[in-house]
């Protein structure tokens, strides 16, 4: 598993709430590593300044990439 490391340029940028959510994200399926490369990308054009957790949110709703509905279904045990 590989997993993605913020550029000198994108590392004062995104606060550690922010990445660790979109790292999260990721790391469990929600995000594929190109969905990943598009948040960030959109993140950094459309963002002026710091990026917090709420304008990653907001960008994940836009893109219809929400923190639960995309991704796989979880796995139920009974």
């Amino acid at each position: 598993m590989s997993f993605r490391v913020l550029g000198p340029h994108e590392r004062g940028r995104f606060s550690t709430e922010a990445w660790g959510h979109l790292l999260s994200l990721t790391g469990a399926g929600f995000l594929s590593p190109a969905e990943l490369e598009q948040v960030i990308d959109r993140a950094m054009a459309h963002i002026d300044g710091r990026i917090a957790l709420d304008d990653v949110r907001s960008l994940l709703e836009g893109a219809g990439l929400d923190d639960h509905g995309s991704g796989p279904e979880p796995m139920t045990i009974h």
